[in-house]
């Protein structure tokens, strides 16, 4: 069950809100009553609430924005279990002076805003003396190895026939996975905001996205769990075509986003397993990094040294790259398929702009292919080091505008929302009957590709090469065909709106 959480400052906009609410399926809601600018008037909010309520009057130091003083919070606490209100959220210090009454049901909470303590064990001890029917502890984690023994702890006392439940959550985004999994393990229901715009708590997620996207309802202990990691992550479309990929096949699946520092790499793929992850797409900027968490590579993964997808079995972990099957395919479609089955590529002269995992892999892909391929980079070391690596040539970034080529493929992130004024090669670089592929897919029409039809040239967004790999990875992840005209029409739909 998701439970949102209302928090606005008058009361009117919390009844307007709740009743929306309702009308839209909730069926718990999370009074925040510390949010109101005036006295909570609990004879207005409560008699003919639309759902069942948590009501939650959270004090300052435990991230809330009670003003008054303690002895009055502690009075309204008890006038609304009094009132029979479904669930109350009573603080650890605070519960043992409040008494239970009626058929109010107790949530015993702990929030740490400053890190994630050592013994989560006996702190849930210490919750479970005071009369709870639910436990929550909200805590900090300092890195992802605190997430992990969030998770860890929950698997552990959330077991099948447990009494009282716990709620565990790792707050920030490091620990969102604790939100979108925690129904995997045994908590009783989610917590979501309001409003996309209206920021509660550190990771906490609007409710449409947990429930339409990640379909959290659904979820429970046999969920397999995939996911792409990356930083940053939050402009990925990839949790959504995956998802409703998923969703559109009936799979018990959910893939989610996980952001990853350089240093919470290692670890992260260390203990993935812990969380039941069976399958992982890699973004910028890990593409690289990650392989040295293999313990087997694709072929391709080799020559390019860059990994965009991985398989996970236990402690197994198969590295494979779809980003330069699909780019490469891609730019063949454009530039139509020969009949005899030979390479529209073969013999062609390809300006490649990024050494960066993408760059490598599209540089591979057309070399493949029989292209003759050129690649630069803003840190022209770079551009020379994979040049090498390749066999083929390259140039400066200062010169790469002078080079006269029949293909261009941008594998940089110049022109990625939210820099759409960018391109990544001057207007005059681009010459009619030119092949312009761009990488970037948000937006689908960049700078660059607008420049390029403009000027004549057959252009390729990198819509077709981003649904083209992920509709390889599907494969690898559930061995299941994905709808590439389904994910491209997701994609289009979510995109076109804000940037054309």
């Amino acid at each position: 069950m998701i439970c949102v959480i209302i928090a606005c400052g008058s009361h009117r906009r919390m009844i307007e809100e709740h009743q929306k609410l309702a009308e839209d399926g909730i069926e718990l809601v999370e009074l925040r009553l510390d949010f109101l600018r005036k006295e909570p008037e609990i004879y207005r909010l409560l008699p003919n609430r639309p759902t069942n309520v948590i009501v939650t009057i959270r004090r300052r130091e435990d991230g809330g924005q009670w003003r008054d003083t303690e002895d009055r919070r502690q009075r309204i606490l008890r006038s609304v279990i009094a009132d029979g209100v479904e669930f109350v959220d009573l603080e650890l210090d605070i519960a043992k002076k409040i008494p239970r009454f009626g058929s109010t049901k107790r949530i015993i909470s702990y929030h740490n805003l400053e890190e994630t303590p050592e013994n989560l064990d006996l702190l849930r001890d210490e919750l479970l003396k005071c009369d709870a029917d639910i436990v929550k502890i909200a805590v900090t984690p300092k890195n992802i190895n605190d997430v992990y023994r969030m998770i860890e702890f929950l698997k552990r006392v959330n077991k099948p026939g447990v009494s009282v439940p716990t709620l565990g959550i790792s707050m920030t985004e490091l620990g969102a996975m604790t939100r979108l999994l925690g129904k995997k393990y045994g908590a009783p229901f989610g917590f979501a905001s309001f409003s996309e715009t209206r920021t509660i708590a550190p990771g906490m997620m609007y409710y449409k996205t947990l429930r339409d996207l990640y379909r959290y309802e659904n979820v429970d202990s046999h969920t397999e769990v995939f996911g792409v990691v990356g930083d940053p992550i939050g402009h990925s479309l990839s949790p959504l075509i995956h998802n409703a990929s998923f969703g559109a096949l009936n799979l018990n699946k959910i893939y989610l986003p996980f952001r990853m520092p350089g240093e919470e790499l290692s670890p992260f793929i260390d203990r993935a397993q812990e969380i039941d992850l069976k399958g992982l797409s890699v973004t910028i900027p890990h593409k690289v990094a990650v392989i040295k968490k293999l313990t087997q590579l694709d072929p391709a993964v080799e020559e390019i040294d860059a990994c965009n997808t991985i398989i996970l079995d236990g402690y197994s972990r198969f590295g494979y790259n779809t980003d330069y099957l699909a780019a490469v395919l891609s730019i063949e479609t454009a530039m139509g398929l020969n009949p005899d089955g030979t390479s529209p590529l073969d013999g062609k002269k390809a300006l490649v702009l990024g050494a960066g995992g993408a760059g490598k892999a599209i540089a591979f892909g057309l070399i493949e292919k029989g292209a003759r391929v050129i690649i630069s980079d803003i840190k022209d070391e770079m551009a020379e080091k994979l040049a090498n690596q390749l066999h083929c040539d390259f140039c400066t970034w200062e010169t790469r505008n002078s080079y006269v080529v029949q293909i261009l493929a941008n594998c940089t992130p110049v022109g990625m929302f939210p820099n759409v004024n960018e391109t990544p090669m001057e207007r005059s670089a681009l010459r009619g009957g030119m092949f312009v592929f761009d990488a970037v897919y948000n937006p689908e029409n960049t700078l660059l590709l607008k420049q390029a039809r403009d000027k004549g040239c057959t252009t390729i967004s990198g819509i077709e090469m981003f649904v083209g790999q992920a509709c390889l990875q599907f494969k690898l992840f559930t061995g299941r065909k994905a709808s590439a005209s389904f994910m491209r029409g997701l994609v289009k739909k979510t995109l076109s709106p804000v940037h054309d």
